[in-house]
């Protein structure tokens, strides 16, 4: 399949240079989010879906994720910008679930695809990794010592860039073999 070139709501480069790896067939270009929009729904799929709806750009795909406890209580609320180090403080070792939705829009008229994972592990001592990779830099996953965002660093950063746990590896699959048809 040639390359398909796709409008990344709200994302940031390091997130697209990842994306670019574990996914060529996507040509991605940064696209800010409508001023004024918010992306306040507790769910990941409703924040991502109502990313790609307010979106006049496509084919669009957004990403939204959360952290819940074993319970399933969200832990969305507890993080802001400026309380990482905080975060991980009090809430460390609490094992959880990383949930990750993508929404794919490929038409103002058309519905909006959802694709979706999860992956078990627990809160990191302290936040590493690119800032910009936001929750990634303070999930553990299960069967590993470095944070998400750790374990995928780029080639020209020291790191293999590849996709150890295969969350977004298997997502970003699906989705291109969705825009495939």
């Amino acid at each position: 399949m040639p390359a398909v070139r796709v409008s990344f709501l709200d994302g940031n480069e390091p997130r697209a240079a990842e994306l670019r790896r574990i996914a060529p067939a996507l040509e991605l270009e940064l696209v800010g989010l409508p001023s004024g929009y918010s992306t306040s729904a507790p769910d990941p799929a409703e924040r991502a879906r109502g990313m790609v709806l307010a979106a006049d750009v496509f084919p669009c795909i957004a990403e939204a994720v959360d952290l819940t406890t074993v319970a399933g209580d969200s832990l969305r609320l507890e993080l802001d910008s400026e309380n990482d180090n905080r975060f991980c403080r009090w809430w460390r070792e609490t094992p959880v679930r990383f949930h990750l939705c993508v929404a794919l829009r490929t038409a103002a008229d058309a519905e909006v695809a959802l694709f979706r994972g999860e992956v078990a592990g627990r809160i990191a001592d302290k936040p590493a990794g690119l800032r910009p990779l936001g929750w990634d830099r303070l999930f553990v996953p299960d069967g590993f010592d470095a944070t998400l965002a750790e374990l995928v660093v780029a080639p020209e950063l020291g790191g293999d860039g590849r996709d150890p746990v295969g969350l977004r590896t298997r997502i970003y699959g699906d989705l291109v073999a969705a825009l495939e048809r």
